[in-house]
């Protein structure tokens, strides 16, 4: 009797331990492992620190549509930035511009439209006329626009997109409108997400526009015409989603619905990509998804700008007046970490070779790498370890004795 009471304490202390241990152990991926999306590719990062925070086949490169607007915009803002190019400006609409299938706003060859009514046409409401006029205006013809786009992503180093055309529609929608080239308009989801964060750092004020809902162009005029935003996420719209203002959708029959999204909530924003998704409503529905899936993670900062790396308070430079220089990181290391779990940071630090003094102050010495519990943060950028303060050179004479001083210690190592 006594022997089966034991062994029945033995089981049921067992079966406690195998559940207790058995649930809690997968919790830190639990959240990850539920997260199906329905789509061909998807990417969801942190804007600020780059960190991936989910993603699929997101390096697959496939057909953008219509996000393919985010890019052309890119290149119009920096062409506005630099002073080559003005909202006010005319543009003279051609006839091959006019003729641009599919969505589109009212436009006549021979007439003239600002370049402000063309990008806001594009931006908002997708309009392919809109944006082949904006590309003829800027590039000569589309396909040197097509030029500047390509160039574009391989000065952001994204290598593996290439594009046709500045729409995003496909060469059955333009026929023979297609730019001279080959193939078509092909990205990776993350790269896409990598155009967006690049695009928003250099140009903050496109969010201005991808975040109207409605707007009328050319308004108090005879050739007065109301748009209206295809991103069904933005305030006041079907299936709003608090913090979204941007950033675009697109879509063909060969890339299916995609939407290229961004948010912000609590000081925190977001970048998504969902590529290749079923409907209309999917596209929205499965990005909705990742940003819900987002609140399973904090943004925490554990270290402040200008703090010290633990272990790597200071770096030798052989030619300064003091030897051992403080460095610090440039700034602020923070990134998004799963709630509820454990995280412990720790860094790694490389130093570049052969820097020597002088120096200024926050001169970079090497690069910080972060890692979360042994493992490296995927997407998280690089932070610089930098000079606290001014390095001087040392005199030769200085030098000269600090050779000997180490040649004659290093005979009692």
């Amino acid at each position: 009797m006594r022997r089966n009471w034991l062994i029945g304490l033995f089981c049921g202390l067992f079966l406690y331990m195998f559940v207790a241990v058995g649930f809690a152990a997968p919790q830190a991926y639990a959240q990850e492992a539920s997260l199906e999306i329905e789509a061909t590719s998807y990417y969801l990062m942190d804007y600020e620190t780059g960190v991936v925070l989910a993603e699929e086949r997101s390096e697959e490169a496939l057909p953008p549509a219509s996000m393919t607007k985010v890019i052309s915009a890119f290149v119009i803002l920096d062409k506005i930035k630099e002073g080559k190019l003005n909202w006010d400006d005319e543009v003279r609409i051609s006839s091959r511009a006019a003729k641009i299938p599919e969505v589109g706003i009212k436009l006549k060859a021979g007439t003239t439209e600002t370049v402000k009514t063309l990008f806001d046409a594009m931006l908002i409401y997708s309009a392919n006329n809109a944006t082949v006029a904006l590309a003829e205006h800027v590039g000569g013809s589309e396909e040197n626009f097509v030029k500047l786009i390509n160039g574009k992503l391989e000065s952001l180093g994204l290598t593996g997109a290439k594009f046709r055309n500045a729409s995003g529609l496909d060469e059955e929608s333009y026929g023979e409108l297609m730019p001279q080239g080959e193939g078509n308009n092909m990205i990776s989801a993350r790269d896409m997400a990598l155009v967006a964060k690049q695009l928003i750092e250099t140009h903050p004020e496109v969010l201005d526009v991808t975040k109207i809902a409605e707007k009328t162009l050319r308004r108090g005029t005879e050739q007065a015409e109301k748009i209206k935003n295809w991103n069904l996420m933005l305030p006041s719209l079907k299936l709003e989603y608090e913090g979204v203002d941007g950033l675009k959708t697109g879509f063909t029959d060969e890339a299916g619905y995609c939407f290229v999204g961004t948010m912000k909530k609590d000081n925190q924003r977001l970048i998504s990509v969902v590529m290749g998704t079923e409907s209309e409503v999917a596209r929205f529905r499965e990005t909705k998804k990742l940003y819900d899936y987002a609140n399973n993670f904090e943004l925490k900062s554990f270290l402040n700008e200008n703090g010290v790396i633990p272990n790597h308070e200071t770096v030798e430079i052989f030619n300064s007046v003091d030897r051992y220089v403080p460095v610090v990181s440039e700034k602020e290391i923070k990134l998004p970490v799963p709630k509820n779990a454990t995280n412990k940071i720790s860094y790694e630090v490389t130093y570049y070779p052969n820097v020597k003094a002088p120096l200024q102050s926050g001169d970079a010495v090497g690069e910080i790498k972060v890692l979360n519990n042994g493992k490296e943060v995927k997407g998280m950028e690089p932070i610089l370890l930098v000079t606290k303060s001014e390095v001087e050179e040392a005199s030769s004479f200085r030098l000269f004795f600090r050779k000997i001083y180490d040649k004659v210690t290093g005979w009692f190592d």
